[in-house]
């Protein structure tokens, strides 16, 4: 793609800054965030490196390695041990793939604390007080001084092995989790030793870990991610910020504004609908106190917020994570003035839910996350080895995808889509409460066919003889499929039972609604909250243990704290297995026992689909290669389509 001449539209965005004596060659920074691509021995790996590598291609200015160990207490699994030489080899590997781009790379060094696991640790964690993170539950060994004083010593060991490693800088984390911000919040330091109580106490290992690693790296830059916010009743505010930063800036070079803590995570990791730029009043005060610049960030993901936040004064450089997550081209896009070609991060929090459960980071938006050596920039722009054409039959995530992906290798594709309008599922699921960003996913896709001159047919049901016509050398159904509410009592509007599409267009009537929610996903939640909005009655039933058990807790958290204003009533562990009159009778198959729910006017089935698929079966053994993906193969997520067409281009 390349670079072109410093951008008009943006010219603080792309401005060179220097902190310290390191010029970056503009103000966009990858923030630290763990993608889980560690190996069981804590060493790097080279699925990190293609990673990295990736972002530093994609134009950003500062890349910050995270979470690296400097202790074995405050350790977890896939965390590279910084405090190990035997990691130097391997960390030096990505600080070269980063260079090779022109961007410049800092590494995060930290301890967990009481948000480890002792399993991971193999010991007792070590915290400032014997108080454990209410998300792991773990009462931790309030540490003693010698243990501070060991674990200071490791961050200044660990901040050596990094220079020797080859990168530009070191940063600290006193954020969202780990022993530092312990020790400096009052909701988790009960101590009242010369560690503990005052602001000045609380603050004291934090300063002896800044001047280790200043002696440790000499002249180079020292930073902070800083926790601003706690969100917590008795946590850190905004004014407490600031007096540590003040405190902290007579050694530290610049302060990285993070939220949050695992105890408030929707803040830390906000999703959609949550504002974009949410954070920015609050960064803007900490950078009117302190002399040092401040990278602000909070769900920043255009160019154009960017650039207003930058110009506005309310910080120095802009941190991005899921954005640069969904996009590792967003800055050279930025600067090329190709904004329609940016994928937008949708805030859906699928990469967190990934973590959550223990597995790497995955995009739904961009499924080479994480694979980016076998699906990356360079893996796509690269020719196919027979080009030919290609019939793409179904213009949802899956086709779209699969026909952008295709027409980029050098095939000359065909889309065809029934509907006036491509999208697919996409055009429903925006239409959730909280979902509207995932329209995104058909922006962009519209302006990449039409960018790579994809002959697309909109409103064009294509039967198998359309299909022949083109004389294709290779077809993918990508039909998508359809709701169904099968299963009880008929399952069509006469007999009150509806599909989520139907209460999406207001077909469903009634006071009391029954959602029938067979996935535990963002479709029958949003079909409940979009009821119970209306001023409803709604019982939320599902098979699953717990109600939207399949939803990222950073989405699931805050929806209950939106449904428990209104009249939902939940039932998990329930099927129904009778509807009659206006009582529906539930059964769980667990207990092995029945109940009813009175005064029913209508129920809804959400997750329930059913493949189109009979085009795929119409075609086999007519054409030279006939695939079938997304929802025609398995009715799934967008996430997964994406991934098929993906993967089936690719390999």
């Amino acid at each position: 793609m390349g670079l072109k001449m410093a951008s008009k539209k943006y010219p603080h965005l792309f401005l060179p800054i220097t902190i310290r004596n390191v010029e970056i060659r503009n103000r966009i920074v990858m923030l630290p965030h763990e993608p889980a691509f560690g190996g069981e021995d804590h060493m790097p790996t080279r699925k990190q490196v293609f990673y990295y590598r990736e972002r530093a291609m994609g134009g950003v200015g500062l890349v910050v390695v995270p979470s690296m160990g400097v202790h074995p207490s405050g350790s977890y699994a896939h965390m590279v041990h910084a405090f190990d030489k035997r990691s130097i080899p391997g960390l030096t590997a990505i600080t070269d793939a980063v260079h090779e781009f022109g961007a410049r790379v800092f590494g995060q060094l930290t301890h967990y604390g009481n948000q480890s696991r002792s399993i991971e640790t193999h010991r007792p964690l070590w915290a400032p007080s014997a108080q454990p993170d209410m998300t792991i539950g773990e009462i931790p060994w309030t540490m003693t001084v010698s243990q501070i004083h060991e674990i200071v010593a490791g961050f200044g060991v660990s901040a050596a092995n990094l220079i020797e490693a080859g990168f530009d800088g070191v940063e600290i984390k006193v954020a969202h989790d780990g022993v530092l911000r312990q020790f400096l919040s009052p909701h988790s330091n009960h101590r009242n030793d010369e560690y503990g109580g005052s602001a000045e106490n609380r603050a004291r290992i934090v300063l002896e870990v800044l001047q280790a690693i200043r002696e440790a790296i000499g002249d180079r830059p020292l930073g902070i991610r800083l926790d601003i916010n706690e969100y917590l009743p008795d946590g850190l505010g905004v004014d407490d910020a600031i007096e540590f930063a003040r405190m902290f800036t007579g050694i530290a070079d610049y302060i990285s504004s993070d939220s949050g803590t695992w105890e408030s995570i929707w803040m830390t990791i906000p999703p959609s609908p949550i504002e974009h730029g949410f954070l920015l009043p609050d960064v803007a005060r900490l950078k009117s106190a302190i002399s040092v610049p401040v990278i602000g960030h909070g769900r920043i993901v255009r160019p154009e917020e960017a650039e207003a936040a930058l110009a506005d004064g309310s910080c120095d450089m802009i941190g991005m994570t899921r954005q640069l997550i969904a996009d590792p081209f967003w800055a050279e896009k930025a600067q090329n003035g190709e904004e329609e070609g940016i994928m937008t991060c949708i805030g859906c929090n699928f990469c967190l839910s990934r973590l959550l459960a223990d597995k790497p980071v995955m995009c739904v938006v961009n499924p080479a996350a994480g694979f980016e050596e076998i699906y990356g920039h360079e893996k796509q722009a690269r020719s196919a080895r027979q080009p030919g054409k290609l019939v793409v039959v179904g213009g949802g995530p899956a086709g779209m995808r699969a026909a952008e992906i295709a027409a980029r290798q050098g095939h000359r594709v065909v889309l065809f889509e029934k509907e006036a309008e491509i999208g697919g599922r996409i055009k429903w699921e925006s239409r959730l409460p909280g979902r509207s960003e995932f329209e995104g996913i058909t922006r962009y896709e519209e302006y990449a066919l039409r960018s790579l001159k994809v002959d697309l047919h909109r409103g064009v049901a294509a039967d198998a003889e359309k299909v022949l016509e083109e004389r294709p050398e290779w077809v993918i159904i990508a039909t998508g499929s359809q709701m169904v509410s099968g299963g009880i009592n008929g399952s069509d509007a006469r007999s009150g039972v509806f599909t989520t599409l139907d209460a999406l267009d207001g077909r469903v009537k009634g006071n009391h609604v029954l959602v029938l929610d067979y996935g535990g996903t963002i479709e029958g939640a949003g079909v409940v909250e979009l009821l119970a909005t209306q001023g409803r009655r709604v019982t939320w039933v599902t098979p699953g243990f717990a109600m939207a058990m399949n939803l990222d807790v950073t989405i699931s958290l805050p929806l209950f704290q939106r449904l428990g204003k209104l009249q939902v009533r939940n039932e998990p562990m329930q099927v129904v297995t009778n509807y009659e009159g206006k009582t529906v009778t539930l059964l769980n198959p667990y207990y092995g026992t029945t109940s009813t729910v009175e005064s029913v006017d209508a129920i809804v089935v959400a997750g329930s689909m059913a493949p189109r698929q009979e085009l795929f079966y119409e075609l086999l053994g007519k054409v030279p290669r006939l695939d079938i993906i997304g929802d025609a193969a398995a009715p799934r997520t967008t996430g997964a389509a994406l991934l098929d067409a993906t993967s089936l281009i690719l390999t």
